[in-house]
């Protein structure tokens, strides 16, 4: 017979684990519990319903299939909440994914505002400052797009879809000169598909206390959108 001897700061040091892990675990819950209050009071405030991890309609998550939705595991939706801004269905929320594993696994967040107009039929395209997440698109299959007419944009922004002809008539010279006069310092990025744009900034995490001036910004960017591609440039 074998006779096993633990050492007992092995112990000490294991038990000391857990506990931190707990503690660690404790401090993250009642942080995102005082986030979840602190929209929950926001989204009654301007009039918007809160949701929480899940979609009470099918139509405003249908067509979240964009490069940020296939990226990474572990995906989640969290303090959702949906209205009307701007003319246009809304929603804001905050999403989740990881990406590598183990140690080196990362976490990312960020929020998100979804508009939907009804009858709009977008190609699907991710448009992103250059430098950022280059790699996503190629992994999804998508061809960068760039205009030779319009180079200030080409050098600003990687534009990438599955579907070259329908976006390049979607974007045409207003729709590229909007986008050309945004802040840069901001790093939007802009994804599509169907009846829904999404505008968001990569792993940012926007405060309770400035969602309001958040979706006043993205409602009037997507507003402005969707009333280019809906009259001197139809997408239906």
């Amino acid at each position: 017979m074998f006779a096993f001897v633990i050492d007992p700061e092995w112990v000490v040091f294991g038990v000391g684990g857990v506990i931190v892990l707990a503690i660690v675990l404790a401090i993250v819950a009642a942080r995102d519990r005082k986030r979840k209050a602190a929209i929950n009071a926001v989204a009654g405030e301007i009039g918007f319903s809160m949701e929480g991890s899940k979609w009470s309609d099918a139509e405003q998550s249908r067509d979240l299939v964009t490069a940020l939705f296939q990226t990474g595991k572990l995906r989640s939706f969290r303090n959702i909440m949906t209205g009307n801004t701007s003319g246009l269905r809304a929603a804001v929320f905050d999403y989740f994914y990881q990406t590598g594993a183990g140690t080196d696994s990362h976490n990312t967040e960020q929020t998100c505002a979804a508009f939907l107009k009804s009858g709009a039929n977008l190609p699907t395209f991710d448009l992103a400052p250059v430098g950022i997440m280059q790699k996503v698109g190629g992994a999804l299959g998508q061809k960068g797009i760039t205009f030779d007419a319009h180079p200030e944009f080409s050098q600003r922004y990687r534009l990438g879809t599955t579907d070259e002809s329908r976006t390049r008539d979607l974007f045409e010279p207003p729709l590229l000169a909007l986008l050309s006069g945004l802040d840069a310092q901001k790093k939007w990025r802009l994804e599509g598909a169907g009846q829904t744009l999404i505008v968001y900034r990569a792993g940012k995490k926007v405060k309770p206390a400035e969602l309001r001036a958040f979706l006043d910004e993205t409602g009037a960017l997507a507003s402005s959108f969707f009333g280019l591609v809906s009259t001197e440039n139809p997408v239906a």
